[in-house]
């Protein structure tokens, strides 16, 4: 009976104390769009911002070499882990040559998580891989994110979760309009009507509703200064963080008291 309690008591400690985490990587090696230095400033600020904040596993700086390895291990490790570049994804893990199940591709289908500041979103530096990055990864031919200075007004949802967020003009949003399922708009913090219903977006989370993968840009803006670091770390504490839409052990609770009890049945 003493074994019965103490494990009982170990697992529920592990399902309440499990919460939610993530494993953040931040990428500045290659960019486009921002100067080496400002990458590297926004990058540096958004790893400060969110260090040992409540659900953050690891946040760190990685760099080119250690990039494929690491989306590999952190495929299908049970966490929703997120990579961050500036207007670059490494060749290492993404080229339009493997259209199909890169690296890069099976990390987001895992249900994992892209964000993105600077240039269009999967393009690569000096047009490597273009629009045909970005409709691979997704899987929806025709999508672009077109538009040069597209104003961009704060939703309710910006105002709320982006505090450091203001109106601006944005030159490569996400095309709302051109979302097909399994894809869908999850959060948008900015958009060109201020509100759901409009067709261009930035900041913005748009997500594969089968594998749980997402795809956020912010600021997407050429040679712009702008707060990229303070907004996308409130974009991860305040609403991917804040709003339990990530974690470890990402089961419903009544999956984990399943197992709980099963556990607890062997011990008989």
């Amino acid at each position: 009976m003493n074994k019965v309690i103490t494990l009982s008591f170990a697992l529920l400690l592990l399902i309440i104390g499990s919460g939610w985490s993530a494993d953040v990587r931040v990428y500045y090696e290659t960019f486009q769009w921002i100067g080496q230095a400002d990458a590297q400033a926004q990058g540096d600020k958004l790893v400060s911002l969110i260090d040992g904040k409540r659900g953050i596993d690891t946040v760190e700086v990685i760099p080119k070499k250690d990039v494929a390895a690491w989306m590999e291990a952190n495929t299908d490790d049970g966490d929703v882990d997120i990579f961050v570049m500036y207007g670059d994804i490494p060749e290492t893990v993404y080229t339009n040559a493997d259209p199909d199940d890169s690296i890069a591709e099976v990390f987001l289908e895992g249900g994992n998580m892209f964000i993105n500041s600077a240039d269009y979103m999967f393009w690569g530096v000096g047009g490597r891989n273009e629009a045909v990055g970005l409709q691979n990864m997704m899987d929806i031919p025709g999508i672009t994110m077109w538009d040069d200075d597209t104003p961009m007004k704060l939703t309710a949802e910006g105002k709320k979760y982006t505090p450091t967020l203001q109106n601006y003009n944005t030159d490569r949003p996400f095309h709302l309009d051109q979302l097909v399922p399994p894809w869908e708009l999850e959060v948008a913090f900015a958009t060109n009507s201020g509100d759901a219903a409009g067709t261009r977006a930035d900041p913005v989370i748009v997500l594969d509703t089968e594998t749980g993968g997402r795809i956020a840009i912010a600021y997407q803006t050429a040679s712009q200064v702008d707060p990229k670091g303070e907004v996308v770390s409130e974009m991860i504490l305040n609403y991917l963080v804040g709003e339990e839409k990530i974690g470890s052990l990402a089961i419903k609770p009544e999956g984990k008291l399943s197992t709980l009890w099963a556990e607890i049945k062997k011990t008989r």
